[in-house]
């Protein structure tokens, strides 16, 4: 069966005036590509990456989860940043046979193969949850061997997709940004990931700025890399070394740098406002294999 993706921002993306720039350079990078771009309605802010379901399988499989972080639920002047899953979907088709049914984060999802990262602030968005059954109940719902980092306490949403990316099923890319500033927990993180994957160290031969973390948050798409960036033109030092470090990690995609200083300020970039929907091209139906487990409930 032959998928194709089309990538979702949410409308907000564009209306907000800091980030509409941001919104158009995606636009036109996907145009450029060829891959098709379309807008969520029903949504309270442009992280989309955070409230929408998460993708299981390429045949467009998908999970659902409450979404309810606590860096937005803690405080009652935030709530209305919260998006609700159904709403954010109720115009598209999606086929999610598993509701995990429990407080859960897409940016705090990576897929490799038939593995999923995380970190373990799951755990502390889910406290009445006994760490071995939250385990278990992961990996039924997911269909996938849970593999957790520790939470860099540093950010407050606890998000994997800032950690590492997926490489292909087998390795992954480890942001390096610890290996200077954090070198103990950098290396902790390589050798979770080591006993797991072949882990590729993100690294710069150059003087790393602050914000340098902003680059493993790229955008994958057929043909392409949508590279976050920290100058308008690419023309800093750090961007120009990771267009090239990113052009011999994928030397058959485009490296299209997208300036995204306004979402880098508040600790996301281009991974965190996107979100891919796999369409299916022809009419098919899923496999029976997939467990429903909308019935789950949590441990009393």
């Amino acid at each position: 069966m032959m998928m194709k993706p089309i990538i979702y921002t949410s409308e907000h993306l564009r209306t907000e005036p800091k980030t509409r720039k941001v919104a158009e350079a995606i636009h036109v990078a996907l145009e450029h590509l060829n891959v098709e771009h379309r807008e969520l309605k029903n949504t309270n802010d442009y992280w989309c990456r955070d409230y929408m379901p998460v993708r299981l399988f390429d045949d467009g499989t998908y999970a659902r989860y409450t979404y309810q972080p606590d860096y937005l639920i803690d405080d009652k002047k935030l709530h209305h940043y919260i998006t609700h899953q159904q709403d954010a979907c109720r115009e598209l088709k999606l086929f999610t046979p598993t509701d995990m049914q429990i407080v859960f984060d897409g940016g705090n999802y990576v897929r490799c193969g038939n593995k999923v990262i995380m970190t373990d602030k799951i755990f502390c968005e889910n406290p009445k949850w006994p760490l071995l059954y939250m385990i278990q109940h992961l990996e039924n719902a997911l269909c996938a061997e849970i593999v957790l980092l520790p939470w860099d306490m540093d950010d407050k949403c606890g998000h994997a997709d800032g950690m590492v990316a997926p490489l292909d099923d087998s390795r992954v890319l480890l942001n390096g940004c610890w290996k200077r500033r954090a070198p103990d927990f950098h290396k902790r993180l390589l050798r979770i990931l080591e006993a797991h994957f072949d882990v590729v160290e993100l690294s710069f031969d150059c003087k790393e700025n602050k914000d340098s973390w902003c680059y493993l948050n790229y955008l994958q798409v057929p043909g392409g890399i949508l590279l976050p960036c920290l100058s308008e033109n690419a023309t800093s030092e750090n961007d120009i070394e990771a267009i090239k470090v990113f052009s011999r990690l994928f030397p058959h995609s485009e490296i299209i740098p997208i300036f995204a200083k306004p979402l880098i300020v508040d600790g996301g970039a281009v991974h965190c406002v996107t979100w891919e929907y796999m369409e299916r091209t022809e009419k098919s139906f899923p496999s029976d294999n997939i467990p429903h487990i909308n019935d789950t409930k949590e441990p009393l």
